[in-house]
């Protein structure tokens, strides 16, 4: 049988998951998977001011007829946001409430990892449904530089290889 796996955001002290596979995940002042116009992130007048940690993480629904491995994360590798806004990515094994970031120490520029240098997220072998591998946590920098309005889309990929 073909596995079935979703991307899920978690948010809030009990990790509550919302389905975002094939959907949209939006950068905000606030801990929540609302796609709205509320929380917007601000242009600082100086410095940098950052996002409420994103933390997604796969989830199989439909075990494999034999297994997943090698789970990856990655960006097309270009950063087209504008100028002054950036997205930072790192794994972590075990879910945290998110909070709103106050340095990027710790996180990696995500269009660093691409589909030839991918963020590995846990090697296997998975069989049964459930959450599997390292979370995905995102961040938004926007700093003084960034031009006002809304910033165009980005893609991001999960992978894996199933036998």
């Amino acid at each position: 049988m073909v596995a079935t796996v979703l991307i899920v955001e978690k948010n809030s002290s009990g990790g509550t998951n919302t389905d975002k596979t094939g959907g949209t995940i939006r950068m905000k002042d606030a801990d929540d998977a609302n796609v709205d116009t509320n929380n917007p992130m601000v242009i600082p007048g100086s410095g940098s001011n950052y996002s409420f940690e994103k933390w997604l993480h796969m989830k199989m629904t439909v075990a494999p007829s034999v297994q997943l491995t090698n789970l990856k994360f990655y960006t097309n590798g270009t950063n087209g946001m504008g100028t002054g806004i950036n997205l930072w990515a790192k794994n972590v094994t075990t879910f945290a409430t998110p909070a709103q970031v106050s340095t990027t120490t710790g996180y990696t520029n995500a269009f660093s990892y691409t589909s030839a240098a991918p963020l590995a997220l846990g090697a296997g072998p998975y069989t049964t449904t459930g959450e599997m591998g390292d979370h995905v946590v995102l961040a938004q920098e926007v700093q003084s530089t960034a031009a006002q309005g809304q910033t165009p889309s980005q893609t991001l990929t999960f992978s894996y290889d199933e036998i």
